[in-house]
């Protein structure tokens, strides 16, 4: 009878420590890559990091890194460089398929929460260039000098492709004269306004900081998409038609036709169940504050957040997945 005791006063306890909070789990240590600093990316990565970081385990961090892009973050989960990144789900859909950008499928890449925003490919360029479509720019019209993001962000990615479906290259724009650069973000708007660029395209946002200051310091138009090459992007690159409302940015006083993508959180598969799950319980749980982080985050349905299509049809970690059931957002 008194061995009896002990063993049920010993289950007892184990029941009792199994029931403490996080506290008393072991700490983590994530990284989590974004893109350069100044972007939307990197509000995102910051304030959703001081959210979850407070419901890990006492002395767990989450580094936020101003790197790699939508391509590049991908990698760099494969690689084992960081645990979580920012990407989007057409990219996603690339890197978990092993096509486009990647040569092989990223294993190690899983799905945490689709749908965080809505992102427009925009194209932007100054007024005094008599730039107005996509043609001049491939015709190098008046030499013009194009800037995107640096290879591995999805802004380069998308000019590469609105190239090829217009039958050019950066190559072939440089050979008629006119020039498309891959530059760090950091410095744009004054490099346009210096007159050593005459526009920019890239994936943005409402409120992206950097679409924000170029046509805060100079007088931007925002270029439509050609249909055909809408028609390309959506049948071969997996985006979705869109139209810029008008007045998302400033000079911008009519809609304009383009095609759009979500963002995404990838998850390291390496990732404890635990903290996967802790992680998509706090974003879920804390919808009503994300757009105080950034307004683009108000377009998030935490409905959508399991969405197969929208986390790039990339394997679901199995701790989101716990989370989605236990909260009825994934059957």
């Amino acid at each position: 009878m008194k061995l009896i005791r002990i063993v049920t006063l010993m289950a007892a306890a184990g029941v009792c420590l199994g029931a403490l909070p996080a506290v008393a789990q072991q700490k983590v240590s994530l990284r989590f890559g974004t893109v350069g600093i100044g972007s939307a990316w990197y509000n995102y990565g910051a304030g959703i990091a001081d959210l979850v970081q407070r419901q890990l385990p006492a002395g767990s961090s989450i580094d936020v890194l101003p790197k790699a892009g939508g391509v590049g973050n991908i990698k760099l989960i494969q690689s084992g460089e960081i645990e979580l990144g920012i990407s989007f789900a057409v990219t996603s859909a690339e890197g978990c398929g092993g096509f486009g950008a990647f040569k092989e499928k990223q294993t190690k890449v899983r799905g945490l929460l689709g749908g965080l925003d809505i992102y427009y490919f925009g194209t932007f360029v100054t007024k005094k260039s008599g730039v107005t479509s996509w043609e001049e720019i491939v015709a190098a019209k008046n030499k013009f000098h194009l800037l995107t993001t640096a290879p591995g962000g999805t802004g380069e990615q998308g000019v590469r492709q609105v190239l090829a479906l217009l039958g050019s290259s950066k190559e072939d724009v440089a050979k008629k004269g006119g020039q498309v650069e891959a530059t760090k973000r950091s410095g744009t708007a004054e490099t346009i306004k210096d007159g050593q660029a005459d526009g920019w395209a890239h994936v943005v946002t409402k409120g992206h900081p950097a679409a924000t200051q170029i046509v805060t310091i100079n007088e931007m138009v925002m270029l439509p998409l050609p249909d055909k090459v809408i028609k390309g992007m959506v049948e071969k690159n997996g985006w979705a038609p869109a139209e810029v409302p008008a007045n998302t940015f400033k000079g911008q006083t009519a809609p304009v036709k383009t095609v759009k993508a979500a963002s995404n959180i990838l998850v390291s598969a390496d990732v404890s169940n635990e903290t996967a799950y802790t992680i998509t319980k706090t974003i879920i749980e804390s919808v009503s504050r994300l757009p105080k982080i950034h307004a683009a985050l108000g377009d998030f349905d935490p409905k959508m957040a399991a969405d197969r299509a929208l986390n790039g049809n990339c394997p679901l970690h199995p701790g989101a997945v716990k989370y989605y059931k236990e909260a009825g957002l994934m059957k």
